[in-house]
């Protein structure tokens, strides 16, 4: 701010210098330009003054209008300025309240806070890595591996929900698939989470890192899953079918059961 002000000041001073040498200066080089030697001696000194005054009234004239243009533009540019700072507050404010829903101990709640935080990401592309990187630290929270809860309350929860996962859950996962908020050539780091018996059908998983986690049972058929880390990973009984693969990492991964992978890529 200092700067700004600064340079304000220094622009300020130069432009009342050139302007003042304008007012005082260029109407007598005008007139004197105008009528030429010959003419000019002919002149009155009090035809001369006046033509001098006739051609500084006009070149005020002139500068208040450049003036009066400049402080529209100036206006114009603070009010652009200000409606880009009230926007990004609404933003702050959407981003915050969104946090708070991911919080919050209900799932429902928690879900909204997911399509909230998607929605900014398509508004605010400034947001996006920051969104991404946010909701994949939500589903190691909510779903990690090893289980934080006892398998029997996760086992009886997975089965009341439609695509083997929880709502909040699985709409994260889905909004990330999607890839709206995901910059180009990033990745997505979801290491040890437990998407067990997880429906995933036909999501975009390219570059993904499960590394360490364990989707045994889930269902990845059509998935893009080119260049996605799975080492380590235990896709026991998944059904891989019309997958893409390629430049998939599968080392150490437990194939056992898969369907529509080559076991001897692992």
């Amino acid at each position: 701010m200092r700067r700004i002000a600064a340079w304000t000041v220094v622009i300020t001073i130069v432009v009342g210098v050139v302007l003042g040498g304008c007012v005082a200066f260029a109407p007598g080089w005008i007139v004197r330009h105008d009528l030429g030697a010959h003419g000019l001696a002919t002149l009155s000194a009090a035809d001369r003054l006046k033509a001098t005054n006739d051609v500084r009234a006009t070149v005020l004239q002139g500068l208040a209008a450049l003036v009066a243009l400049g402080g529209v533009g100036l206006g114009a540019a603070v009010t652009l300025r200000q409606i880009r700072v009230s926007r990004e507050g609404q933003f702050i404010d959407l981003f915050t309240k969104a946090l708070e829903q991911l919080s919050s101990e209900e799932v429902v709640v928690r879900q909204g806070g997911v399509y909230a935080m998607e929605q900014i990401a398509g508004a605010a592309p400034h947001y996006r890595g920051h969104i991404a990187a946010l909701l994949a630290g939500f589903v190691r929270q909510q779903a990690p591996w090893p289980p934080s809860r006892p398998l029997e309350e996760i086992e009886a929860e997975r089965r009341s929900y439609t695509g083997g996962l929880r709502d909040d859950i699985g709409g994260a996962m889905a909004a990330l698939s999607r890839r709206t908020m995901i910059l180009p050539g990033t990745g997505i780091e979801l290491e040890k989470v437990d998407l067990r018996g997880a429906d995933l059908a036909g999501q975009n998983l390219s570059r993904f890192c499960f590394v360490g986690s364990n989707l045994e049972g889930a269902t990845l058929a059509g998935c893009d899953l080119s260049h996605t880390t799975l080492a380590d990973t235990v896709l026991k009984d998944a059904d891989l079918s019309g997958a893409t693969l390629t430049g998939a990492d599968l080392t150490g991964a437990d194939l056992t059961g898969a369907i529509g992978v080559d076991q001897t890529r692992s």
